[in-house]
């Protein structure tokens, strides 16, 4: 029993960074915040370097520099069944972040060539249930933390005397994870605290194609991320059984997904452009997940190597925006999209609630003065219900989520 436990809270703690919906972060500027992300052909500001980098060569200036941050409010209740047979309804715990980004573009001396480095957060966010939950055996506190720094180049020329650009990218991962929640092996029970992080590399591509002055089409592709997490691992409240929870350490390799995006903007009205987007993510590309122990429980003198099947599926993202120039210096915004869950319902977990998610969001952006502007985005997600019947852990219920997210943008050209 305390060789199980043991292993399946590593395994939850790894294995929610890998497939975890939830976790995929989108919001790397205000402008696509406000436009519901669907901005991999419409999109001429430095964000480009993370939404479709080959459409900065639409950045007119020479240099340009873009620094945000979005401000996420995720919200979570849990109602599930007591040992009693009573019905109870747990709320997480408020825990919002704030996440930056930066971007940096220049349009090089060479003819038709463009670089770009950015700074953002791919995967990220957290869960805090309150203390001695209904379900403080799956999870209490999970944290994770990635940061991306994604350099490209993109070249841009014509062909059949249409503008063409194409673009390849760099990334350089570094990731962290903390995890914290009770053991039902003994009374009173272990409080597991466990800290990892790791580091990975990954490269991009990305396409632009203007067929017409009224019709932009971008494409965007990320790999997938492999990183190799260590993490340590120590408790709390194991009086009189030291020798059993000892401090240990423990590994994996974990694939998170690959990511492919593609758009075609429609300049509708004189001065209002739609953009339809699609978004795949590769959520099932890895299917086993392997975890290392240094110290096995129940026998610290001895290493154990713990395998576990993953559930998780592709998915695709439908996305639609709009903008629309109220003046050449006031742009207004707004956004759609449908975001169905990679898992199936009965393998939801508290770690990270998941339902289909459909999102509306709006905003503005404002030219201050010729090198200046600012971009605001609002957007609210709400989650289908999931009800949750058979668990393969018996942890049985209904989950409802949302969020809030603000983004602000504050842009340089020179």
């Amino acid at each position: 029993m305390r060789r199980i436990s043991y292993c399946f809270i590593l395994y939850v703690a790894f294995s929610m960074l890998a497939y975890s919906g939830g976790f995929q972060i989108n919001d790397h500027s205000a402008r696509s915040v406000s436009m519901g992300f669907s901005t991999i052909a419409n999109i001429s500001d430095p964000s480009a370097l993370y939404y479709n980098p080959s459409a900065m060569v639409n950045i007119p200036s020479k240099l340009a520099i873009s620094a945000g941050a979005s401000y996420i409010m995720p919200g979570s209740k849990f109602t599930g069944i007591t040992t009693l047979n009573q019905q109870v309804t747990t709320s997480l715990e408020t825990w919002n972040f704030l996440v930056p980004n930066a971007y940096l573009t220049w349009k090089t001396p060479l003819n038709g060539l463009h670089f770009g480095v950015g700074v953002f957060v791919p995967f990220g966010l957290g869960t805090r249930w309150p203390d001695k939950w209904l379900g403080m055996f799956s999870a209490q506190e999970t944290y994770l933390n990635n940061i991306e720094i994604n350099p490209n180049l993109a070249f841009t020329f014509n062909l059949l005397e249409m503008p063409v650009s194409i673009s390849a990218g760099f990334g350089y991962v570094m990731g962290n994870v903390e995890l914290k929640k009770y053991l039902d092996a003994f009374s009173p029970y272990p409080y597991l605290k466990l800290k990892g992080d790791g580091k990975a590399t990954t490269f991009n591509f990305g396409f632009f194609f203007q067929p017409f002055n009224s019709m932009k089409i971008g494409a965007s592709y990320r790999h997938n991320i492999e990183m190799e997490l260590k993490g340590d691992v120590s408790y709390d409240f194991v009086q009189g059984v030291e020798s059993l929870f000892q401090p240990t350490t423990g590994s994996t390799k974990i694939n998170f997904p690959n990511d492919l995006r593609i758009g075609i903007a429609y300049n509708l009205l004189k001065d209002l452009w739609l953009e339809f987007g699609i978004n795949y993510v590769g959520w099932a590309s890895y299917d086993t997940l392997a975890i290392h122990f240094d110290k096995a429980p129940g026998n610290p003198s001895a290493s154990y190597t713990s395998s576990q099947p993953r559930l998780y599926k592709n998915v695709i993202t439908y996305r639609l925006s709009a903008e629309y120039f109220l003046t050449p210096s006031i742009a207004l915004r707004c956004g759609l999209f449908y975001d169905p869950m990679p898992v199936e319902a009965n393998n939801v977990e508290p770690v990270l609630p998941e339902g289909n998610r459909f999102s509306g969001s709006l905003g503005l952006g404002w030219k201050l003065f010729k090198n200046l502007s600012f971009d605001i985005g609002y957007m609210g997600i709400f989650a289908q219900q999931t009800e949750v019947k058979n668990n393969p852990n018996l942890f049985n219920g209904i989950y409802n989520c949302w969020a809030n997210v603000l983004a602000l943008s504050i842009n340089f050209n020179y």
